[in-house]
């Protein structure tokens, strides 16, 4: 058993989070970098069905910085950013909690 941040989702903020990190995903994979722990994240995301999403800290990090990336580019588009303030909200609010992994 380890912690990990526990996020509560629904659909749209799993949505978004993918969107986001599938910016992010383009970047590394054009720059050369490697993509395996932002495609597991994706892909780990695209299945997800829970209430609760666990996440590393690595994962944290990235998924704070990929929804803030979205967010800059959305003001840059002169874009309303009020969907992804609350979700990047409810990211950086996610506590700790013991997970068991499986």
């Amino acid at each position: 058993m380890e912690k990990r941040r526990c996020v509560k989702t629904d659909e749209i903020t799993v949505n978004m989070l993918v969107h986001a990190l599938r910016d992010v995903f383009r970047e590394e994979k054009d720059a050369g970098a490697s993509t395996k722990e932002t495609g597991d994240l994706i892909l780990r995301l695209a299945g997800h069905k829970d209430k609760k999403l666990y996440l590393s800290d690595g994962e944290y990090r990235m998924a704070v910085q990929a929804l803030n990336g979205l967010r800059d580019t959305y003001i840059q588009n002169g874009r309303y950013t009020d969907g992804i303030d609350a979700i990047l909200m409810r990211v950086m609010k996610a506590r700790y909690k013991t997970y068991r992994i499986r």
